[in-house]
């Protein structure tokens, strides 16, 4: 995965419509932003945080019902008017679908053009209302406080968004879902704006993958303390090797033996079309859950272990007893904190 840093996205050209669907209000621009340096990077900010986030989905258009590939292909980038022209047809489309729901936070869209490493994509920024409190000066030297809804400021990380490569219409989204008047609750963006296919966001898939395992290790009686870490360990490996999670591979190596356990795993990783998928995460955070174990005994007891330590020290010891149990020894302990 090509690394992405801030300064790599070119803006090229933006406007901006406001999508006011709690109050009925379409306001359609017909001219460009004036983008000077500050905009340019607040707008950059927020497409860097959709781009570097393991919160971000991947999503395949459906080509026989989305009229969105369509749009962009008469779209001319390079031209203004028929940048603007398909802004407009967006704006709409996407602000016909919120008024049909009443849970759909009103926004600002912004839409921009940008370049990064030769590819130039198209950024949808939804800019959900925020309400806050100013001050307002009144005549006669008598201030007021008055509710004011105002965008996402640039430090946030916005919730719904969609960014699409112009050259081979790859799409990349956040998005949540929301209540529509049908009463289903749905990925809007998703299912009725974009039409597309969506994938699960690498973030959702290595916490479906990590529970998996886990509830898989401890379901089992007759399996010791020692081997259900090593499991937990060997993800971690499979990661550390590869810097991505493939799920066959990752089967075989942990469940592999046990054909029964190896049949659940591909089960569950099948409910969740996960089978044959291979996926990587762009932040540490992520996969932070990997670098201890945390055990917790029948009495209640919790001890936190790091990897690391296990692995390679000899300061961690578990000792499977004859009788049944396990006794967990920690050696060497120079200092100590009660927490």
């Amino acid at each position: 995965m090509q690394k992405i840093e801030k300064d790599d996205i070119v803006i090229r050209k933006g406007i901006i419509h406001i999508l006011d669907s709690n109050n009925g209000y379409l306001g359609l621009s017909n001219d460009l932003l004036d983008m000077g340096p500050d905009l340019m990077e607040f707008v950059r900010g927020h497409i860097f945080k959709i781009l570097d986030s393991d919160d971000t989905k991947k999503c395949k258009f459906d080509g026989s019902l989305s009229p969105i590939p369509a749009l962009l292909e008469d779209m001319q980038e390079k031209e203004d008017d028929s940048f603007i022209k398909a802004s407009r047809l967006l704006a709409e489309s996407l602000f016909d679908i919120m008024c049909d729901s009443v849970t759909i936070p009103a926004a600002d869209l912004v839409v921009v053009s940008f370049q990064l490493h030769s590819v130039v994509y198209l950024a949808l920024l939804k800019m959900n209302y925020k309400d806050t409190y100013i001050h307002k000066e009144e005549e006669n030297e008598v201030n007021d406080i008055v509710k004011q809804r105002i965008m996402p400021m640039g430090g946030a990380r916005l919730t719904e968004a969609v960014i699409v490569d112009l050259l081979e219409y790859k799409v990349q989204l956040v998005e949540k879902k929301f209540e529509m008047m049908t009463g289903d609750k749905i990925n809007y963006i998703s299912e009725r704006f974009l039409k597309c296919h969506a994938d699960l966001a690498p973030k959702k898939k290595f916490q479906i993958l990590n529970k998996t395992i886990t509830a898989i290790n401890n379901r089992y009686d007759g399996t010791g303390l020692k081997d259900r870490i090593d499991i937990k360990s060997k993800l971690r490996e499979e990661f550390a090797e590869k810097n991505e999670f493939r799920i066959n591979e990752i089967g075989d190596r942990i469940f592999g033996d046990s054909p029964e356990k190896k049949q659940e795993f591909d089960d569950r990783m099948e409910r969740y079309d996960m089978q044959y998928d291979k996926f990587t995460v762009r932040k540490e955070n992520t996969v932070k859950g990997l670098e201890f174990i945390l055990v917790e005994t029948d009495t209640g007891v919790e001890i936190k272990i790091p990897m690391e330590e296990y692995n390679t020290k000899a300061n961690v010891e578990i000792v499977e007893e004859p009788g049944g149990g396990s006794t967990v020894v920690i050696r060497n302990i120079e200092q100590a904190r009660v927490k």
